[in-house]
Order: structure tokens, then C-alpha cells, then sequence
């Protein structure tokens, strides 16, 4: 009686504890404290798959960089909950699978959700943005690339050579026993480090904390120095003179501090006027003149989280009212990481831009008085994992941080020797047979209106369709104006739109995605001025090859495709 009783009482408290576990995971997730509940919600997500319980484990592990457990439980989410998830779940699905070589998987993710919103402008935005990534892999590797001897595997970012020190950002070294740890990551804080040059190819043993007030019990990061070095910019948490500040949400976030040099130590350190409480400024860098300090920042009125702005240095305490850099540079995504060159070129780090996997490295070349449209630099400094901070000690030499698989672990920094030009040349799309706008005029009907088997057809050039997706590519779009043309001039004449699949996948699946394709051509048709009466939209799946294949492996890819097709059946013509 009493084992009964006991394991009644034990099945009653599950639920309580089940939601005491919750609760907790979920605060720690609202605090940052990610690899806390990572183990939390992996034990829930067994028997509570909500949306929230997905999302927040998938962000816990990408924002802690396990891409391939970020991706499988993205895929989860999406797949569960398909178009009542927000965009931006989409597009981190897309990164992940980046970032762990699934590059196809990823294209296809975003565009199957485009596909479902009608999106087609993202549509060819992102075909646009992979023909781009295409002509920087025609470039090549541009660079050769080493891991530095004083990584470890915790965190160290953001190097540049000043004089005869490599001046570098790194998870506090010494007396690490009785650092804090930071719970985003379980990683002690980060604080400023000197390594001497002459010991580049040492460990972090020659490394020292740079000399001063700088460093403190929070974080401290990227820097820039003036010419003269008496003055240094640096990022830290919110927190001078022994005291923490925090935005309305309890959250220290980062500000930009001014110190200067006095006696060989770094005191006197001011907060800089255009900080606040409320959001973030970060990562200085200044121009080659010293007269405008860049930054990034996520301040109200950028274009996205994390936008890259300047302010002019009018004095040693006066400036101007920072200005961000417009839509050229700045995206609905992060831009951070700045850099200038002794040329003003600016190098900044990017996951909005066309990229590789979460951030890449970009450059936008200062010409005619302003900062052109930035390019990707490219392989192998750019990779599917997080490629930033970069700096030039030489035009051709320098730093950057990457927290790839390959290195010590965390972010590590890579020296680099650029060994090709950046030259990009424009790469066509798939592979296709240019429709020429002159020559089709020039065609007679009898070429356009062809008979077989007793029906009659238009003729256009192959229509075709990317595996498991039914967009419109730009060439089919172009291909359609034909069947436009021909249905305006002859107003009565009516048509079957039949799209057809190859054999992978079943039976059912290749129904419905085929006549997803009909329907994609109809909808286009009708946006050019074709009534919707007049075209009747089927999908025949796989069940009318043009190349039989027993199985999907006895076809080449090229035979799939040419099943992957839409044909234009005349019903009626008066």
C-alpha cells in the first residue's frame, strides 16, 4: 500500500517538476545564460515540443556555435510549425546549414519559405546572391592563412600590430580560478593583452594584460589607438569607476571608453558623450587621418540589429552626432567589426551581405570621396562559421579571428598574406540557352504553335524547375513571355499549363509539388494580364516521363531534369 501510494505521489509531482524545469530554462535563456539551459531543454523538448521550447533551444545553440545541433533543431521548428515561424528562424536555419557544408540544403530552405509567402523578390534576391558567392569561389583561395601559436581553447579576437606588440582581446588569463565566468558561453570575461612581436611564434605564456586601468572584472574588447599613441578607444561593458550600469532589463551593455597614456600606463578613462544605457556602441576603429572614429551600434534608427556608423573627432573631448553609414553598407542584419585601411577602404564583418555562413569579412573600397558597395573578400579568410576583425599591418598583410572548426577552439586569431586580387567576374546563371528578344520577334507562328500526338502545343525554350521546389527561376520568367505574347494576340485561345516531376520521392509528394509548379506559372501568367479563365493549371507529377527511369538512380541528373518540365496545351483557339 504504501509503494503504491509513494509511486502515485511521485507520477502527481512530474508535471510540477517538469515546470519548474521550464521556468528555469527559461530564465536562464532570458538571461543569456545559454549554456545553462541547454541542458534544460534538451530534457523537456522529450515531451514538450512547443514552439517556444524549439526556438529557444535551436538560438542556445547557435548563439554557443553548435551549428549542426542548431540546424537539426531549426529544421524541427520550421518543419512543425512551417509559416507561423518568423523569418528570422528561416534564415538562421539557413546559416547553420552553411556553416556545417550543407550549402544546397541551405538555398533550398529559404526558398521553399519565399516560395510560400509569394515572396518574389527574396526569390531573386537570394538566386542573386548565390550566383555572386559562386564568382568568389571562381576566384579561388586568395589568401594563405596560419593559426597563431598563442590561441587557446577559449577566446582570443580582434588583433592588431601596434609597433612591437600584437595587441589582442582574449577570455581572461591570469588567475583564472578566481576570475567570474561569463554564463553565455562558461568562458572567464574578456580582457586586453600585449604579445611581443619577436614572440609571434610563442604561446600566450609571452602575453601580458596591457598596462593600466583598462582592464577590469567585465568585459573589454576591440580597440583603436591614434597615431601618436597617447590615446586608446576601447569597448567595455557598462561599468567606470567601480560601477555597473544596466538598460531597463538589467543589461550591462557595451559602451566605448577613451583612455590616455600617462607614464607608460593607460588611465584617465572617460565614457565617451554618444554612449547610453539603453544599447550597445562597440568595436572603434579610426580613419587614417585620425578625424572620425567608426563603431558599430544597435542604437534606435539603424536598419538592423547591428549597424555601422561615424563621428567626427572635433577635439579631445568634443564630437559630432554620429551618422550611420546608410543602406549601402548597413543591412536588416549585423554589420560590426570595423576596420580602415591606410586608404579609408573599410573591412567589416557581415551576415547580412552575401556570405559563406554567419559572419563574413567584407570590403567597401573608399573612392571619389565615399565608401562604394562592399565585396566579399573571399577563401579561405571567409568560411561557413563566424570570420571577423580584421586588420592590416602591411597592404597585404595582416589579422582576423574565426571561430571555425579547424583552429584551437572558440575564436581564434589567424595571421594572413593576400596572394591574389580580388576580381570578380560576373558568372551567368544555370546553365541555359539565352532567349534573344529580337530573334523570337523575328519568328513566324508555325515555329511557336506546334501539333504532336493530335494536340497542340506553344513552343517555348525548356522550361524546368529546381529540385523539390517550384519557383519561377528569372530564365523561366524570361522564357514565359512567349505565352503571354501569343495569348494576348489571340484573346479566345485557352491553355493547359502541365508541369511534370522526375521519380524521386513518392507518388503523392510529386502530385501536389507538381501542380504547386502549375500553379506558380498560372499565378505568373495572370500578373501579366492574362485572365485566369483562360488557363487551367494541372500538376501529372512523375506519372509522364519523357526519359523512363525504373529507379532514381538510373537517371543522370540531366535526364531528371528534362522530366522537371511545364508544357502549354492548346484547349481551344478560334
Amino acid at each position: 500500500m504504501m509503494k503504491q501510494l509513494l509511486f502515485l505521489l511521485l507520477i502527481g509531482l512530474q508535471p510540477v517538476f517538469g515546470q519548474q524545469d521550464l521556468e528555469r530554462a527559461n530564465t536562464y535563456f532570458e538571461r543569456a545564460f545559454y549554456s545553462d539551459a541547454i541542458p534544460l531543454y534538451e530534457q523537456i523538448v522529450s515531451t514538450n515540443r512547443s514552439k517556444q521550447v524549439l526556438q529557444n533551444l535551436a538560438d542556445a545553440y547557435y548563439r554557443t556555435y553548435d551549428l549542426h545541433s542548431a540546424a537539426r533543431w531549426y529544421k524541427t521548428l520550421t518543419s512543425r510549425f512551417e509559416n507561423t515561424v518568423d523569418a528570422s528562424y528561416y534564415f538562421k536555419l539557413n546559416q547553420s546549414l552553411k556553416a556545417i557544408g550543407k550549402y544546397e540544403e541551405a538555398e533550398t530552405a529559404l526558398q521553399q519559405y519565399y516560395q510560400q509567402l509569394g515572396d518574389s523578390v527574396s526569390i531573386d534576391k537570394a538566386r542573386n546572391e548565390n550566383l555572386y558567392l559562386r564568382s568568389i569561389k571562381a576566384i579561388g583561395e586568395r589568401f594563405t592563412i596560419q593559426n597563431l601559436p598563442l590561441n587557446t581553447p577559449a577566446s582570443e579576437f580582434g588583433a592588431i600590430q601596434v609597433d612591437s606588440n600584437l595587441i589582442y582581446t582574449a577570455a581572461a588569463k591570469n588567475n583564472t580560478s578566481l576570475k567570474r565566468r561569463y554564463r553565455w558561453n562558461n568562458q572567464n570575461y574578456l580582457d586586453i593583452y600585449l604579445h611581443p612581436i619577436d614572440k609571434i611564434s610563442e604561446s600566450d605564456l609571452f602575453s601580458q594584460n596591457i598596462p593600466g586601468e583598462v582592464n577590469t572584472k567585465m568585459h573589454e574588447g576591440t580597440f583603436a589607438i591614434t597615431k601618436d599613441r597617447k590615446t586608446l578607444y576601447f569597448t567595455r561593458n557598462n561599468f567606470i569607476n567601480g560601477k555597473k550600469g544596466t538598460d531597463d532589463k538589467k543589461v550591462s551593455n557595451l559602451k566605448i571608453y577613451k583612455a590616455e597614456r600617462i607614464d607608460g600606463e593607460w588611465s584617465n578613462i572617460t565614457e565617451l558623450p554618444f554612449n547610453s544605457d539603453s544599447f550597445s556602441t562597440a568595436h572603434p576603429a579610426l580613419n587614417e587621418n585620425g578625424t572620425k572614429l567608426y563603431f558599430a551600434s544597435d542604437r534606435p534608427g539603424g536598419f538592423g540589429s547591428f549597424d555601422l556608423y561615424s563621428v567626427a573627432i572635433i577635439s579631445d573631448t568634443s564630437y559630432g552626432n554620429p551618422v550611420n553609414l546608410g543602406s549601402l553598407i548597413n543591412t536588416d542584419k549585423k554589420e560590426q567589426f570595423p576596420f580602415l585601411d591606410t586608404q579609408n577602404n573599410l573591412y567589416f564583418a557581415s551576415n547580412g551581405h552575401p556570405g559563406f555562413g554567419l559572419l563574413d569579412i567584407f570590403v567597401s573600397k573608399y573612392e571619389s570621396g565615399k565608401h562604394q558597395a562592399p565585396d566579399n573578400i573571399g577563401l579561405p579568410v571567409n568560411s561557413g562559421y563566424d570570420d571577423f576583425s580584421i586588420s592590416f599591418q602591411t597592404p597585404q598583410e595582416g589579422y582576423f579571428s574565426s571561430n571555425r572548426p579547424a583552429g584551437k577552439g572558440s575564436d581564434d586569431i589567424y595571421s594572413f598574406t593576400e596572394t591574389k586580387p580580388l576580381i570578380i567576374k560576373e558568372l551567368d546563371d544555370e546553365p541555359q540557352i539565352t532567349a534573344n528578344p529580337s530573334d523570337e520577334n523575328k519568328t513566324s507562328e508555325d515555329d511557336i504553335i506546334v501539333q504532336k500526338d493530335s494536340k497542340s502545343f506553344i513552343k517555348t525554350q525548356q522550361i524546368h524547375f529546381d529540385y523539390d521546389l517550384w519557383y519561377l527561376r528569372k530564365d523561366v520568367r524570361n522564357r514565359l513571355e512567349v505565352v503571354v505574347r501569343m495569348m494576348k494576340k489571340y484573346p479566345d485561345m485557352k491553355i493547359e499549363v502541365g508541369t511534370h516531376t522526375d521519380n524521386r520521392g513518392d507518388d503523392r509528394y510529386n502530385l501536389e509539388l507538381s501542380q504547386k509548379r502549375a500553379n506558380s506559372v498560372k499565378e505568373f501568367l495572370v500578373d501579366n494580364g492574362i485572365s485566369g479563365e483562360r488557363i487551367t493549371a494541372v500538376g501529372y507529377g512523375e506519372s509522364e516521363p519523357l526519359v523512363e527511369c525504373a529507379t532514381e538512380n538510373d537517371c543522370s541528373e540531366q535526364d531528371h531534369e528534362q522530366n522537371r518540365r511545364c508544357e502549354f496545351v492548346i484547349l481551344d483557339w478560334e
